[in-house]
Order: C-alpha cells, then structure tokens, then sequence
C-alpha cells in the first residue's frame, strides 16, 4: 500500500508540474479563464459556477472550483467581469487561488465579422501544508515523523500578481482566437529561489451549423465543431471535440490529448457532456473517461457547471459568439 501511494504520488506530482496550471473539461461554461475576451460576452449579465473532481479513485482530493460575474456594456462596447478560482491538488493541500478582473473591447471590422480583445488581471497565491507531506525515512520500519519536515526550509504560501490578454475574431458561424497567460510571470517558489510559472499560449476556435430555427433568434437546434491547443513550456496537448443542441438538450464528446505531439503521462481521455439549457439557465455534467494506462483506476474525473443569464436593462441587438456553452 505504501508503494502504491508513493507511485500515485510521484505520477501526480509530475503530470501537474509538466501540465503546469488546472484545467476544466467545459472550459466554455469557465469563459474568462479561457479569456478575458469573453468577459461580457452576453446580453446582459452573466454567473457562473464549476466544481471539477478529477481522480475521484486516487486517495486526496484533486478538485477545482471558479465563481464568475461579467457584464455587458453595449453603450460603451465593453464587457467587465470578475473570477475566482481555487484548485487543491493532493493530500498535501497544495493549493492555487486567483482573484481576478477581466476587461473587453468589442470592434466591428465588417458588417458580418468582429474583433474582442481583452486584457485580465489577478491576484495568485500558491499554498501548501507541510505536516501532509509523507517523506521517505518516514515509511521505514521505525519512522521518524519529524526528521524530514519540521523544520522546513521553506514558506507555505506565495502571493503574486499575474497578467493575461487575448484576442478573438467571430461571425455568426465561426470563431477563433487566442490567449497568452502568465505575462508577469510570477514566483512560485515556496523556498525563497526563483520558480517563475511560465508562459502558456491557448488557441481555439470552430464553427457552427444551423440545423433549425429562425433568423436573428438563438437557433433551436444545432451542431458545433471545436478545438483547443494548448502549449506551457514543454507541456502541449490538443483536444477536438463535437456539440450537438437541440433545445433545452446539449450533448457533446471531446478527445483529449490528441496524439500530434509527444504524449505526457495522463493526458488522454474521452470527455462526455451533457446539459440543458431554457430562460438563460443552464446545467452541465461531463465526465472524463481516462484511456492511457492509468485507465480506470483513477475513477475518471467529474464536472459540474451552473450558468444563469439575466438582464438588468433591456438591450439591444448585440454580437455573440457563436461557440458552445460547455
């Protein structure tokens, strides 16, 4: 038992350091950690809630958890919003929490198409609890709890600020856009050296098709083609995935880690979701079936999201993109 934990240990330990920042399988229901370009990107007024439970099967607890408010301000072209995130990984508690505010310009380049760029900025804190850390000498035969942790050479908590900035391009059919996080590349380092989170570059994009519904109005049944790249120091992974609405149902299924690059332990996975949607409401379920070698005994990863969308003031014709809602 004790090797199996260790083992499990070292495999999380190494895929989150390669990895580098959490990530949500409905990264659409969490838009301004995709980008800030998406802050106000509604109507009106949006909120937004995600619980992410990856590993259910693997002792500790890997969760994840984002609150989100933005607003649209069509007098003004601008969407503002604000967003929390928490992410605990592992019985050590190693911890990572964001505060952040997220600003967007809308800019008509056509009559069909638009630009958004946007800009975010966040408080981070990375924290740790020492007393959980298991160390060698204390899994011999006669074990000396203090000897490796107390004391330790080292803080259990670092602040910083960070920055992100995105762009993307959209019409009523397709969009694409980019987004470069970690701008200030802020000191992770629990020990007093320097351990800077490098950069990560996100790129996404797709289209959707009408099946059913009627001009100017939210269609009533559609299918939408979407990617995600992403790229953090040695880190890349490349997900596809397929969305089918039918109103108040959504469906969808994405591959995880798309074998174009070097495959990094843990990566690949099945993602199924599920939703519904009605009166600017929506819940979402997925769950993400690994298919690399740890397969099933991870226990797979579950995510649950809860969008409500309501207005303030009545508005007037704007422009959406046209990407899912998971």
């Amino acid at each position: 038992m004790v090797v199996l934990v260790a083992l499990i240990s070292i495999f999380f330990n190494g895929t989150r350091a390669m990895a580098q920042d959490p990530q949500f399988s409905q990264f659409y229901s969490t838009p301004m950690l995709l980008a800030p370009s998406f802050a106000g990107g509604v109507r009106d007024s949006r909120f937004s809630l995600n619980f992410r439970d990856q590993w259910a099967a693997i002792p500790g607890k890997f969760v994840t958890l984002s609150a989100a408010y933005d607003r649209n301000f069509p007098l003004f072209n601008s969407g503002v919003g604000f967003y929390f995130m928490r992410d605990v990984a592992g019985s050590s508690r190693l911890s990572l929490t964001n505060l952040g505010l997220a600003y967007s310009y809308l800019i008509k380049i056509s009559p069909e198409w638009n630009l958004r760029p946007g800009v975010g900025f966040y408080f981070t804190q990375r924290s740790i609890d020492y007393s959980k850390l298991i160390f060698g000498d204390q899994l011999t035969s006669s074990p000396n709890p203090g000897s490796s942790v107390n004391p330790f050479p080292g803080k259990d908590g670092v602040q910083d600020v960070d920055a992100s900035s995105s762009l993307i391009v959209f019409n009523s059919v397709f969009w694409s856009g980019a987004t470069v996080d970690h701008l200030l590349e802020p000191n992770r380092s629990f020990t007093g050296n320097t351990a800077r989170a490098p950069l990560r570059l996100s790129v996404y994009g797709g289209m959707r098709l009408v099946l059913a519904g009627i001009q100017f109005r939210p269609a009533d049944e559609s299918v939408s083609f979407a990617f995600h790249y992403k790229q953090q120091a040695d880190f890349k992974q490349l997900d596809m995935g397929l969305y089918w609405y039918r109103k108040p149902l959504i469906a969808g299924v994405w591959y995880r880690g798309i074998p174009f690059f070097k495959k990094m332990p843990g990566s690949d996975a099945m993602v199924f979701m599920v939703g519904y949607r009605m009166n600017g409401f929506q819940v979402g379920y997925s769950y993400d079936a690994t298919i690399s070698k740890l397969g099933y005994q991870t226990g797979g990863s579950h995510e649950i999201s809860l969008v409500y969308e309501f207005a303030i003031t009545a508005k007037k014709k704007w422009a959406a993109v046209p990407c899912p809602e998971f």
